[in-house]
């Protein structure tokens, strides 16, 4: 089984999002190439938590994601890491590595912030790519996505 297989499989539960909206939030899978990057993320985009699967540590390109993302540097405090092994899966294979996770919250560290007009990182609804913000912005797609209004 393909590690997108089993994270969809197993961590797809529907949650809450935590942090803009009360709506139903889940997980979209943003990139699959050396790593497997997901997004939980409300129909608004707006991304919870984000994810980096693989067969090694994806710390620091998820940091250089988040970097990107935010504009700005942030610290390894800020990205949590995991290991998945066969038994914690419900697999068979005892203490084999299933896939390394790296995650961060956009909640948490650095980037927490009580202003309800803050910047934050949504997931575009058309191509995936993150992008900054205003937190109550309705706007689902990215500056490249959305189409150009007249002015």
């Amino acid at each position: 089984m393909s590690i997108k297989s089993l994270v969809l499989a197993k961590f797809n539960e529907p949650q809450k999002c935590r942090g803009h909206c009360d709506r139903q939030a889940s997980a979209r899978v943003l990139r699959e190439d050396v790593s497997l990057v997901v997004a939980i993320a409300c129909p608004g985009g707006y991304v919870t938590r984000l994810m980096a699967y693989g067969s090694r540590d994806n710390a620091s390109a998820l940091r250089s994601l988040v970097e990107q993302a935010l504009g700005q540097d942030m610290g390894d405090e800020d990205i949590r890491t995991a290991t998945r092994y066969a038994w914690d899966m419900g697999m068979q294979g005892g203490k084999d590595v299933v896939f390394k996770v790296a995650y961060w919250n956009q909640n948490y560290g650095r980037t927490k912030s009580d202003d309800p007009n803050r910047r934050a990182v949504f997931a575009c609804a058309s191509c995936g790519s993150l992008f900054l913000q205003p937190l109550p912005s309705l706007v689902t797609k990215c500056p490249a996505c959305e189409p150009k209004r007249p002015t």
